[in-house]
């Protein structure tokens, strides 16, 4: 991409650019306009930038070549009655001393020539130094409104951090809650395990118990048959009993030591078991001691053999029943264990993944706070550096204004000085004439005595006495015509005289809708667009209008007056041009479009016409032709033909539209300047609004030059636009009205 290419594409993304005194880059962009590909390509074009740039600048004082047309034209306007006065001198002054006055009125023409050109100059720097300074001023405040925005997203990027670590708290929270509300949950779930093994431990029990019961009362029948071995089996019963006391209370001594860590749930179980546990021995003892009496009353003849049988089968039994108890006990203790370990290992997992969790979590928070303090003392440090580089910029370039002013004023008080001088010599140079005029009257005084002593001596004839009085005669008129020629005025007219240039003395111009195109075309509107005095011309001779249009002109029907103001343009003529005149005072905005519309068709110069209709309305009526002009569709046609490929359509376009503008209607030309696709055909449009010198336009040229919305170069011409008519004169003001 070439350089040029470079600067318009930045310049159509809204990015500004211009060089600094040092000859550096100094770009105005929006957030995130500057891509790092743009970056590396301004870097590699630089010089061909700040070529193009110092080319464009030196290029500027060619505006300042326009404001000095007014200047030119005072020291027209200067020459020409002086120029008046010493022909007046030359052909009316017959004495010997007439060409040393005119020497000396040449001398006083000329210097007072140079003062104007020096006064139109000072105005015209000073005009350039006052929009320089209205730029800067314009710049600066858009400069302070970026900066507020920065600072406004700064704030909003904060509070959005501060959200989002809120909202991070607020998840770390609920997912604690979760952890703690699932670890509650496993630890009922593991209860409700723990009960029903013990639920299950105790139905085995209960059975095993039952089974002893029944085997106990088959012991019991037994012993009824054994009764003479009851002393032996009573002697082994009691040691068995002694011997499983010993065994039951070590036992439950071991797993008192067993379950003396496990909660106190389990240990109430333990309790109730144990005391289950005594209430089954002391229910076996007794009935053991019923089924000995039993025995002893039903059958002693069998008690001592069937009581060693059944204390064989008794100690089979309990040496089972202590068997399935122990490795009950062992089994039960290894579950314990085995749940306890569990339960430790899960929740140590848990800790250490909680821990490792909330140390991520930490660590992340920290990151995120240091990125972001980082991040907002980087663009601390850099919005101090921009304020302070721009307080720099701003002291220089307030430096330097200070300094053009003071050479402005510096020359305006030479310029003064000079302009006293000449002042001083003009004094000096009258006195001069009028010494020179009143020694050439005493000396024709004198003459004209000694011509009447003479003719009182020799009378003349009638023809002496004639040339006396012409003589006379032309003294008088020479010295009425010798005065100052500020009382004559120049009369302004009140509209314009629109002329477009025929399509065949503009065939060698640039194609129609190209940038050239419409440059020229602003040329020629500036030329064009001139106060002169517009002549009464003769609407063009048509045919009388026929009795039914005339009445269709009275009807009470909307449709019906419009119709008959629409078929007016056919007929033509000055009857015909006051009709139409007549239909833009209806009540009616048909009838006022249609009247447009009749106006536009009324002759083939149909900027004549609508300038003639416009010089001969009220104020109202102007004002009502303006809106019907928009409100015919008129306008929106001529903003297409803007770019059209016919010369006489786009003249006659720009004519209507600087009329319609001039009408006081200029929504259809803001509405094209806020919508047309056609970036040129906006700025001719601007530039034609800045040439109508309408004031009432400068509230919505301001709105649209803060708008964001407009292109760049769009809003270059709309401030231009403004400054232009804000420095026009109440005069210039007053005849462009």
């Amino acid at each position: 991409m070439t350089a040029s290419g470079l600067l318009s594409q930045l310049r159509e993304s809204g990015v500004e650019i211009k060089i600094s005194g040092d000859d550096r880059l100094v770009i105005d962009a929006p957030r995130g306009a500057i891509t790092p590909e743009l970056r590396s390509a301004l870097a590699s074009h630089k010089p061909e930038l700040l070529q193009i740039l110092k080319a464009e600048q030196t290029g500027a004082p060619a505006v300042n070549q326009e404001s000095n047309e007014p200047g030119a034209a005072v020291i027209e306007q200067i020459k020409t009655p002086a120029a008046a006065e010493v022909q007046v001198e030359e052909t009316q002054t017959p004495s010997a001393g007439s060409e040393e006055i005119r020497q000396l009125e040449a001398e006083l023409l000329r210097l007072r020539t140079e003062e104007a050109a020096r006064r139109a100059e000072v105005e015209a720097e000073r005009a350039a130094a006052e929009k320089a300074l209205h730029v800067e001023q314009e710049r600066w405040r858009k400069a302070e409104e970026e900066s507020a925005r920065r600072r406004a997203e700064q704030e909003k990027l904060r509070i959005e951090a501060e959200a989002r670590e809120q909202a991070d708290e607020e998840g770390r929270r609920r997912i604690a809650d979760q952890e703690f509300a699932r670890a509650e949950e496993e630890v009922r779930r593991m209860r409700a395990m723990e009960d029903a093994r013990r639920a299950e431990i105790d139905g085995q029990r209960h059975q095993a118990s039952e089974a002893r019961r029944a085997e106990l009362e088959t012991l019991a029948r037994s012993e009824a048959e054994t009764a003479q071995q009851r002393a032996e089996a009573e002697r082994h019963y009691l040691e068995t009993q002694a011997r499983k006391r010993t065994q039951e209370e070590e036992l439950r001594r071991r797993a008192a030591m067993a379950f003396q860590a496990v909660e106190e749930e389990i240990l109430r179980v333990q309790a109730r078991e144990s005391a289950r546990r005594r209430a089954v021995g002391e229910a076996e003892r007794l009935a053991a001691e019923a089924a000995r009496h039993r025995a002893e009353e039903e059958a002693r003849r069998h008690a001592e053999a069937e009581a060693r049988h059944r204390a064989e089968a008794e100690a089979q039994l309990r040496a089972q029943i202590e068997a399935q108890m122990r490795a009950e006990a062992e089994a039960k203790r290894q579950a314990e264990s085995e749940m306890r370990r569990r339960e430790e290992e899960s929740a140590r997992r848990r800790a250490e993944e909680e821990a490792q969790r909330l140390a991520a979590d930490q660590a992340r928070a920290r990151a995120e706070i240091e990125a972001r303090l980082r991040a907002e003392e980087e663009l601390r440090v850099k919005a101090e550096g921009e304020a302070r580089r721009r307080a720099e910029v701003e002291a220089q370039r307030q430096a330097e204004s200070q300094a053009r002013l003071q050479a402005e004023q510096a020359a305006k008080q030479k310029v003064e000085d000079q302009a006293r001088q000449r002042a001083e010599m003009e004094a000096r140079i009258r006195a001069e004439v009028e010494a020179k005029l009143r020694a050439e009257e005493a000396e024709q005084r004198q003459a004209e005595d000694a011509r009447l002593r003479t003719e009182a001596e020799h009378p003349q004839t009638e023809s002496g006495r004639n040339t006396v009085v012409a003589n006379e005669s032309s003294l008088e008129i020479e010295r009425a015509e010798i005065g100052p020629a500020s009382d004559q005025v120049n009369e302004i007219v009140e509209w314009f005289d629109v002329s477009a240039q025929p399509a065949e003395a503009a065939a060698d111009r640039p194609k129609t809708g190209s940038a050239d195109h419409f440059a020229a075309l602003d040329e020629e509107i500036a030329g064009e667009f001139h106060a002169v005095s517009v002549p009464e011309t003769a609407a063009p001779e048509g045919t009388p209008i026929s009795p039914g249009v005339l009445s269709q002109l009275n009807s009470q029907k909307v449709a019906e007056r419009a119709a008959a103001v629409a078929n007016l343009a056919r007929f033509g003529g000055q009857e015909s041009f006051r009709h139409i005149n007549a239909a833009f005072d209806d009540p009616s905005a048909e009838v006022r479009s249609a009247a447009a519309r009749a106006l536009f068709a009324f002759q083939e110069d149909r900027a004549a016409a609508y300038t003639r209709a416009l010089r001969e309305a009220t104020p109202d009526r102007r004002r009502r032709i303006g809106a019907a002009i928009a409100s015919s569709g008129l306008a929106n046609e001529a903003v297409r033909n803007l770019t059209g490929e016919s010369r006489d359509k786009t003249y006659d376009a720009f004519s209507l539209l600087f009329l319609m503008s001039k009408a006081g209607e200029v929504q259809p030309l803001m509405r094209a300047i806020e919508d047309h696709p056609n970036i040129e055909v906006r700025l001719a449009v601007v530039k034609l609004l800045a040439l109508s010198g309408q004031p009432d336009i400068l509230p919505a040229f301001r709105r649209m030059a803060v708008r964001g919305s407009l292109p760049a170069e769009v809003r270059s011409a709309v401030m231009e636009a403004i400054y232009q008519i804000t420095s026009q004169t109440p005069a210039e003001t007053a005849s462009m009205q």
